[in-house]
């Protein structure tokens, strides 16, 4: 079992001409797909502090987050990562950033803490 917890973000990204984004995250893993709240008013500097649990079975798998500005109409992309399950096991869990990109270019970085229990222990 991973845990993986979206703690907070430093955005360099504005998707909003007048007034501060609303960012949420989501994270893609095999046909799942799960959410953060969205932090109203977060702009560059969003804290989430949610949680997922998502049972692995390689550490080849990955997922994908992504960083959104909620709107009214529709919803902006902020940016996105890949991540290899592997980068999250290491040592049964990390603590760190985690670039996140748009179009190939820089648009902040997300902090994720992760807690890798392995079926039987270690």
């Amino acid at each position: 079992m991973l845990t993986i917890t979206i703690v907070e973000g430093k955005l360099v990204r504005d998707t909003e001409m007048f007034g501060s984004m609303d960012p949420y995250c989501t994270i893609t893993f095999k046909d799942k797909k799960f959410k953060t709240k969205v932090h109203e008013a977060g702009g560059k500097k969003p804290i989430w502090g949610d949680s997922f649990t998502i049972e692995t079975t390689s550490p080849s798998e990955e997922i994908v987050l992504r960083c959104w500005d909620q709107d009214v109409t529709t919803n902006d992309a902020i940016g996105f990562v890949k991540i290899k399950l592997s980068s999250l096991m290491i040592n049964c869990g990390v603590e760190d950033w985690f670039p996140i990109m748009f179009e190939n270019s820089t648009a902040g970085e997300i902090f994720i803490r992760s807690k890798f229990e392995p079926k039987g222990g270690n």
